[in-house]
């Protein structure tokens, strides 16, 4: 028997079966608000200003409260904050050329570290309860970050990212800060990428 079915109509069911299975395209981040319309790919050189560190209160206390997060110690916040700078400069010296100060037609990039969370038991965990078994404790860790874009004294985007790990992902977990500084890696990566194409 002759297929009576038109290409068009055939064309149509094709591509209604495709936008049924297809998944959603995932949002880059959490939070992005743009306050421009302006390409960011458009420039060509970026200044990447030096990581800041927002963190809870609780967070940045050195004495243990089981209802707070975990305390990180002042020479830990700092190492992250600047892991993080050199993973920005990374990615980004792969796209742009990178400047020393902000200015017309430098895009700005400003990162606060604004949460952090520890794979296994931080220095400053073990020294306010020294029982706690390194070897046995194991956490999701992971980082919280806030970004401004902007262009001399204009704001272009805000985003926000939260990045937690999934113990059941299969990574063995050795070091401390193991997934921070996964997480800082790969966020800088992204936030470059996001640049590039937008």
């Amino acid at each position: 028997m002759r297929n009576t079915s038109s290409p068009s109509r055939f064309a149509a069911a094709l591509f209604l079966a495709a936008t049924m299975t297809a998944p959603a395209l995932a949002a880059p981040f959490d939070e992005i608000t743009r306050s421009s319309d302006d390409a960011l790919a458009s420039f060509e050189s970026v200044y990447i200003a030096p990581v800041q560190l927002d963190l809870p209160e609780d967070t940045r206390r050195t004495v243990r409260d089981i209802r707070s997060p975990r305390p990180v110690t002042e020479q830990d916040q700092t190492r992250r904050a600047e892991r993080l700078q050199r993973d920005l400069t990374r990615a980004f010296g792969n796209n742009f050329e990178l400047v020393d100060a902000p200015g017309e037609n430098v895009l700005t990039v400003e990162t606060t570290l604004t949460g952090l969370r520890s794979t296994r038991p931080t220095l400053a965990d073990q020294v306010a309860e020294v029982q706690l078994d390194f070897g046995s404790t194991i956490y999701a860790g992971g980082a919280d970050y806030a970004v401004r874009l902007s262009e001399a004294d204009t704001v272009l985007v805000e985003i926000e990212e939260s990045d937690k790990s999934n113990l059941n992902d299969g990574r063995p977990r050795v070091g401390t800060w193991q997934d921070a500084d996964r997480s800082s890696r790969l966020f800088s990566s992204r936030l470059a990428r996001y640049v590039r194409d937008n």
